[in-house]
């Protein structure tokens, strides 16, 4: 016991210190050499996004403070600035129109003032501000100059609740000696505009934020009400550069940060990564990865050879006595391979499972011979019936669910009880159990005609097919006809294990007549009954019908034999589980292992909920296939889009013709995608092109740059760039250049 004892460990010790080293070696490797590249690539990454949300936030901006100057170049809202005249007019009425209707269109600007020379004239308030605040704002825009637009400060409401706010404003103050005549300001809810500047998808772990100089959060993304670190926070504003990032570890799990700082506004632009999640990607070192891990299995392998050199010997030879066990001598010659052994061992367990239904089935034949033959085995009763020339029947009874509290051997004997009950008097009942919730009766005449008539013999089973409710059993039986001949006794054992399988296509009932299947329609099963199970799987909109579909199938099943219904619902699930697949060359051997298992199933419940998980699975397959297809023609479409966007011949019927698709699903994906229309996109990337070649190449005019991104019309150029910008595209350049200077 010592030796083997030691053997053993050493062994253990030896495999365990070889693993123990790769694993080491490896995320030393993997930690180490690889980990700045995984965090420089999510820092780009994240960058990528903060330059992109910094500049959708100037963008917003930028649209606010074209608000304004529009407002004070209104004729009407600068007459109201001059001379603070708020009577009622047409003028009036107009210019507060004006604004109003440009606070419904952008639902984040909250407050519109008019400011006079002297006080306040006009004012919208969707988000009421205290009178000190209205008062504090009036004097800071009176006192302040056009480039000091827009400024964040801390305002109260009505409420006494604060609140950060961002104000846009105009006047004509261009220096600080310049007269004040009155100024427009308009206050954006940061809150509001987060929503806008935001777009985190489901399930996305970056966080991002917007902070002020005072590392106060302005915006942020949704923070799954998990709040940003204060320290964190204030790290980030204490930086000297301008952009970079750091692993943050307070008390909780690691956060990498990444920011950047944009001066004109003076905010800083953040985003939050789980650490773990940023040194995920090891990708680049996949080649160097594998060489190492290759040149450890061989270290592992020669170490291997040598222990089992040493201690494997043993452990060899039990092999070669398990195969010796199995009778297969040419297996494990040298009794040292895992694999073979355990195939041996399950070998062993399969020939002893057979032997065992071998000895079953021997045991029944030689029970239901016993009336010819003497039994050579004590342990098989020999059959004993009631009147030698009388007739008798066979039937089989399979325990298909037993009761709740009760095991199959406990529900069988029940059943044959209930059995014995109900023929008392009339027949003798013979019952053997082969296997475990199975049993075979042979009932006999006690005497010639003691059955009765048929109605009568009928009347009882259904007395005991009436009676198993009771009893919480559900099983199923299978009746033969009747015969005086006991050489059939086999033949009619046959004949009622044959009705179980017509047991599996009836809602409510237990019991099948061997003589009521010899009228049932021999013929196959014609193709047109599986077709409606096919077409509600096949066609989404019909997916709710499919319970419908397989129930009637069923009832048409019942009303044929056996073999033809089992080998349809076969080809219905060989059908259906081709269905969606990218090839229709499947395994015919797919079509066998149904029919096996439909013939083994025993009761309706069973079989109609199985047929139904198979169309279930087809139908999540059709619908997994086609939302990759639509994802794939959206994509396409896209891209060919953003590639041939300046081409004034582009139209949704080209490019669906292009496609092969109809212009009204090619529109439908299109929109589900960028979440606008076609003519609605093609617009946007246009003019986003303009605006960029308005203020990048000042030699060109109004009319070339409309030519150059796909508009065949200046005059219908200006009206887009207009409607979706608030100005013309020369008071854009203008504007621009005015700022720049």
């Amino acid at each position: 016991m010592g030796k083997k004892k030691k053997l053993y460990t050493r062994f253990f010790m030896s495999l365990t210190l070889i693993s123990v080293g790769c694993i080491l070696v490896l995320a030393v490797v993997i930690f180490y050499l690889y980990r700045n590249i995984s965090i420089d690539n999510v820092n780009k990454a994240n960058q990528n996004v903060l330059l992109n949300t910094e500049t959708v936030y100037m963008n917003y901006k930028e649209i606010v403070q074209n608000y304004t100057m529009d407002f004070y170049a209104n004729p009407n809202i600068n007459a109201l600035m001059m001379n603070g005249d708020t009577s009622w007019s047409d003028q009036l009425y107009s210019a507060l129109s004006q604004i109003r209707g440009a606070l419904v269109v952008n639902q984040y600007l909250e407050n519109a003032y008019i400011f006079g020379t002297n006080e306040p004239v006009a004012m919208f308030e969707n988000l009421p501000l205290s009178p000190e605040s209205k008062l504090e704002l009036f004097q800071r825009i009176r006192t302040s100059r056009i480039v000091e637009s827009p400024f964040l400060w801390k305002a109260t409401l009505n409420n006494g609740t604060p609140v950060t706010l961002l104000t846009v404003f105009y006047n004509d103050r261009a220096f600080a000696s310049s007269e004040y005549y009155g100024a427009v300001a308009l206050t954006v809810n940061l809150g509001k505009l987060q929503n806008n500047l935001f777009t985190q998808k489901e399930g996305e772990v970056t966080r991002y934020a917007v902070l002020d100089g005072n590392a106060d959060v302005l915006m942020h993304s949704a923070l799954s009400g998990r709040p940003l670190k204060a320290d964190m926070l204030k790290q980030v504003v204490a930086s000297t550069s301008e952009k970079g990032s750091f692993v943050y570890r307070g008390t909780g799990e690691a956060q990498l940060i990444t920011y950047i700082y944009s001066a004109k506004d003076k905010l800083w632009f953040i985003s939050e990564t789980s650490y773990k999640d940023s040194i995920r990607d090891i990708s680049n070192a996949r080649n160097l990865m594998i060489s190492l891990c290759l040149a450890l299995m061989l270290a592992a392998a020669v170490s291997a050879n040598l222990i089992s050199r040493r201690i494997y010997k043993p452990i060899g030879r039990l092999f070669g006595n398990i195969v010796h066990l199995s009778g297969n001598e040419e297996a494990l010659k040298t009794g040292g391979d895992f694999d073979a052994a355990s195939l041996e061992l399950e070998q062993i367990g399969v020939k002893l499972v057979q032997l065992k239904k071998e000895s079953d089935d021997s045991a029944l034949m030689r029970w239901l011979l016993s009336p010819r033959e003497a039994s050579d085995n004590g342990d098989t009763p020999v059959m004993s019936i009631g009147d030698p020339g009388g007739a008798y029947c066979v039937c089989v009874l399979a325990i298909v669910e037993p009761g709740p509290a009760v095991d199959a051997l406990e529900s069988g004997g029940e059943i044959i009880e209930v059995i014995r009950t109900a023929f008392s008097g009339l027949a003798a009942v013979q019952a053997f159990r082969p296997h475990e919730g199975t049993a075979v009766l042979v009932l006999s005449e006690l005497h010639s005609g003691s059955f009765g008539d048929y109605a009568l013999y009928r009347g009882k089973w259904e007395e005991i097919a009436a009676s198993l409710p009771e009893i919480s059993v559900r099983c199923a039986i299978g009746i033969s006809g009747f015969s005086n001949d006991m050489g059939l006794l086999r033949s009619k054992y046959n004949e009622a294990t044959e009705g179980l399988q017509y047991i599996k296509f009836h809602e409510r009932q237990s019991i099948i007549f061997a003589d009521d299947t010899i009228h049932l329609n021999s013929s196959p099963l014609p193709d047109s009954a599986l077709e409606p199970v096919l077409l509600a799987v096949r066609q989404s909109d019909q997916a709710a019908h499919i319970p419908q579909a397989v129930e009637r199938l069923l009832a048409v099943a019942c009303s044929y034999r056996a073999e033809s219904a089992n080998i349809a619902l076969s080809r219905l699930a060989f059908e259906l589980s081709r269905t969606a697949e990218l090839s229709a060359d499947t395994r015919h051997s797919g079509f066998l292992d149904d029919y096996q298992r439909i013939r083994h199933i025993q009761s309706y419940d069973k079989l109609r909920s199985w047929i139904e998980e198979c169309c279930y699975t087809a139908l999540e397959r059709i619908a997994s296939m086609s939302a990759v297809q639509t994802r794939n023609i959206a994509t396409e479409a896209i891209s060919y889009i953003r590639e041939h966007y300046t081409d004034p011949g582009l139209s949704l019927n080209a490019l669906a013709e292009k496609l092969s698709l109809s212009p009204a699903y090619l529109s439908r994906l299109i929109a589900e995608e960028v979440d606008s229309s076609f003519p609605d996109f093609i617009n946007q990337l246009r003019l986003e092109r303009a605006q960029s070649l308005l203020v990048t190449d000042l030699e060109m005019d109004i009319r070339q740059i409309a030519e150059k991104v796909g508009y065949n019309s200046s005059t219908y150029f200006t009206t887009q760039f207009k409607k979706r910008y608030g100005v013309t595209p020369s008071k854009w350049r203008m504007n621009h250049i005015l700022q720049s200077k």
